[in-house]
């Protein structure tokens, strides 16, 4: 069967379906061919060969008849063009593609290439589905300065903080997308950060950082609070309890309170090891008296997990503890976070001078 003649409508459909895929080459265009594909779809591309290239260059055009063949030709002609003067529209039509690319995207490239920590990711996540939903298709190309500060308006309504924290997030997304896709020759596609309006305009909320802090005055009601908590609590409470304790007596993130386990713990040796730290590093710490006690009264629950927080759920850890610290701060009259016992541990610490060195490495014994 002859396949190089001059394309009509005629001459195409009177071609069966093939078993394999068939190419048929346009006589009146030059570099004109359309692909019969078994599965029934008919593809216009260019197909030249050029001089110093091993491999022939393959342009897609469109399907038929979706793409008329006078149109097809009109396109082969054009892209003959931009061959014939060294220019590949391959790498034009990617780095389109690229210049298109949704924020969406962006942020999914984002995480499959950083190294982010599982509540990094679900605060990033949050912050998309939350504040960022609407412009998640958008092109990142096409979202503007005036885009930028809208959202930062929106959500400063709610709360000037997360208004900040959303933008710094948006800056580096746009950050990661200038070096990580690039257009013909490696030019820059996304050299305009539209976050950096609010640098120029001075909008940013600049919310000062919570300081908050348990005193000296308050801690011992607020150990009342939590033993009787405990006291009337079951295994998930008492959990939370011990673990709020454990964070005011070693000033230990949330983070690292949770995931420890008790193969990091040698009561033996009197040293608890953590194996990764904000950081990145890791760090092996002293039991003090109070801390062992704590620890003993987790054994003595005889818990079956791996976690030392414990927790009766399929993840056999604790996952959210707000319920329990809101009982807490009904019990004990005192307002905290975790982050704020935290404070707590580092302001005594630095109070009794130990050293800045040595209250970011030691536990100190409280009580």
């Amino acid at each position: 069967m002859d396949t190089k003649f001059r394309f009509t409508k005629a001459t195409i459909d009177k071609f069966q379906m093939p078993e394999k895929r068939l190419r048929l080459r346009d006589t009146a265009q030059e570099g004109l061919i359309l692909e019969l594909a078994p599965s029934g779809s008919h593809t216009f591309r260019v197909y030249k060969k050029i001089k110093g290239r091993s491999s022939p260059v393959t342009v897609t055009l469109g399907k038929y008849p979706g793409i008329s063949i006078e149109n097809a030709r009109k396109q082969a002609i054009a892209v003959l063009n931009e061959i014939g003067c060294g220019v590949n529209p391959n790498k034009i039509e990617r780095a389109k593609r690229k210049g298109n690319i949704s924020l969406g995207k962006v942020y999914e490239d984002y995480k499959k290439v950083k190294d982010l920590k599982s509540s990094t990711i679900r605060g990033y996540d949050s912050v998309m589905a939350s504040h960022l939903a609407p412009y998640s298709k958008k092109p990142l190309s096409r979202i503007t300065e005036n885009d930028v500060k809208k959202i930062h308006r929106e959500v400063t309504v709610s709360s000037p903080a997360l208004a900040d924290l959303v933008m710094r997030f948006l800056r580096a997304i746009f950050n990661f997308a200038r070096y990580e896709y690039r257009g013909l020759n490696r030019a820059l596609l996304f050299e305009h950060n539209p976050v950096q309006i609010l640098n120029h305009q001075r909008l940013w909320n600049n919310v000062a950082r919570r300081h908050a802090r348990l005193t000296q005055g308050q801690l011992p009601g607020w150990f009342v609070g939590v033993q009787a908590v405990r006291e009337q609590g079951g295994e998930f409470v008492v959990s939370v309890c011990d673990m709020v304790e454990m964070a005011v007596l070693t000033g230990l993130r949330r983070g690292e309170l949770i995931s420890l386990t008790w193969d990091h713990v040698s009561m033996a040796e009197g040293t608890y090891y953590l194996s990764t730290t904000k950081n990145g590093d890791p760090l092996e710490l002293p039991l003090t008296n109070y801390v062992r006690s704590v620890l003993e009264r987790r054994l003595e629950q005889g818990y079956d997990s791996a976690y030392v927080f414990s927790a009766p759920n399929k993840y056999g850890q604790i996952k959210e503890p707000k319920k329990v610290i809101a009982q807490i701060v009904d019990k004990s009259g005192v307002e905290f976070t975790l982050h704020d016992l935290r404070r707590t541990f580092t302001t005594t610490a630095e109070g009794l001078n130990v050293g800045a060195y040595s209250v970011g490495i030691y536990s100190f014994q409280c009580g």
